[in-house]
């Protein structure tokens, strides 16, 4: 018998995950678990998606709070109905990181770009093709998942003299590769016109100078660890008073 979301005592199915030994769990809103020894997601053509537990048990995604299979650990970031409306924790503490992956279709065309990124030069036919990212979060005291960003994170960690210092590197790093890529992009600029009006008959020394400037962060920092994720580590390290 096929039961949709189900209502089970949180003692019950405590009782059926000890003593079954069913390690995969769903978490429902009221906080009542259901243990199987095996959790699929299940999105069948024309019907509506559902978590499978053990080949019987069906339970809509909007009634799951957290779950947990043999992928890892998984929390609700969007109260929708699809697997990517849940998000994969990376750490757990007190302080727990999570991260979803995102598609993102990069565009290949003729020509020099420049962005926040960085410097690049286009080679094809304008079309696009498919990369995988990771987009983060952070839920703090397993309160609700939070973008994890600068804004965010001092927020959450103001309690903690340690975390606020790495965050305060990481603003000063964001700053200072602001200034580089403004910087080389004005260099860059004045580079591409001299090259247009054709003084000097060769390439433009600016050309280079700003594209080493925009380069600069990104060779500074490399190896450095992420002040975000080091100002999470510090708060969870830190021993409660």
């Amino acid at each position: 018998m096929i039961a949709w979301g189900m209502a089970v005592s949180s003692a019950w199915a405590q009782e059926i995950g000890t003593s079954s030994g069913t390690p995969y769990y769903v978490e429902l809103h009221n906080g009542e678990r259901v243990y199987a020894s095996k959790i699929q997601y299940r999105s069948p053509v024309f019907k509506q998606n559902f978590f499978q537990l053990d080949d019987s048990l069906k339970y809509a995604p909007e009634s799951v709070k957290y779950f947990y299979n043999q992928d890892g650990f998984f929390a609700r970031l969007n109260a929708g109905r699809r697997y990517s409306d849940f998000a994969q924790r990376e750490r757990a503490g007190k302080v727990s990181t999570y991260f979803v992956l995102r598609t993102e279709y990069n565009s290949m065309g003729p020509g020099f770009g420049m962005g926040m990124g960085g410097v690049g030069v286009g080679m094809g036919g304008g079309y696009g093709y498919p990369s995988q990212r990771r987009v983060y979060y952070f839920s703090k005291d397993d309160g609700p998942l939070e973008p994890m960003n600068y804004r965010n994170l001092r927020t959450a960690l103001a309690d903690n003299p340690g975390s606020l210092e790495s965050l305060q590197q990481y603003k000063r790093g964001q700053n200072i590769q602001t200034a580089a890529y403004v910087l080389g992009a004005g260099l860059i600029f004045a580079g591409l016109q001299q090259q247009f009006k054709g003084n000097g008959g060769g390439t433009s020394p600016l050309l280079f100078v700003g594209l080493g400037v925009t380069l600069l962060p990104t060779l500074i920092n490399f190896g450095k660890k992420d002040r975000l994720t080091e100002a999470i580590e510090v708060y969870n390290f830190t021993p409660s008073n």
